[in-house]
């Protein structure tokens, strides 16, 4: 066995350097140009919705809460795991249902949705693409968040979460259903404001 790995070293260690060498008589052709950047992209947005100044709270409108089932907004810091995020936030709570189910928004002021991409598909939200996050230490059944690509830099957050975790048959699919109906919600009322 010894001797059969010591023969693939060496036949690996004589191609390698065969690899490296080029005979003296042949002349060479120009390196090839660089591959075109291979790093995942956005699609173009619909129209730039710019978040400097906006209050998250205020992008539900009452008939909107209550298709969610929340309550009014409450302003939340940002979330104390990722001191990076840098905007204004809002919490809503299921009004009157148990297991309780929470939704936050996060006009992110710093991050591009972009920082999200990841090995699951991009969302389309009102037109524009949306990336997913999940919450370390979550049950990504139970939780599901969507940075909303509305503006360069920025970010919409949406996120669902099902707080004590007691949604029966809850899947990753309908909790990132449940944060794209907030999502859907809040553009909605952005778009409607004065041109930002």
């Amino acid at each position: 066995m010894k001797l059969v790995a010591g023969t693939l070293t060496a036949l690996c260690t004589a191609l390698a350097l065969s690899a490296c060498t080029s005979p003296t008589a042949t002349p060479t052709a120009a390196p090839p140009s660089p591959p075109a950047s291979s790093a995942p992209s956005l699609p173009p947005r619909p129209v730039e919705l710019r978040l400097d100044g906006i209050d998250p709270c205020t992008l539900l409108t009452a008939a909107q809460r209550s298709a969610l089932g929340v309550g009014p907004g409450q302003a939340s810091p940002t979330s104390p795991s990722d001191s990076t995020v840098q905007g204004a936030a809002c919490l809503w709570l299921t009004v009157e249902q148990h297991p309780a189910e929470g939704y936050t928004a996060t006009a992110v002021l710093n991050q591009g949705a972009e920082v999200a991409l990841s090995a699951e598909p991009l969302r389309s939200v009102d037109g524009f693409a949306a990336t997913t996050t999940a919450s370390i230490g979550s049950d990504p059944r139970h939780f599901c968040g969507l940075l909303v690509d509305v503006a360069p830099g920025q970010a919409l957050s949406a996120t669902y979460s099902d707080v004590t975790q007691g949604q029966a048959g809850l899947t990753r699919q309908t909790a990132c259903d449940n944060a794209q109906r907030l999502a859907e919600a809040m553009l909605n009322t952005l778009r409607a404001l004065p041109h930002r």
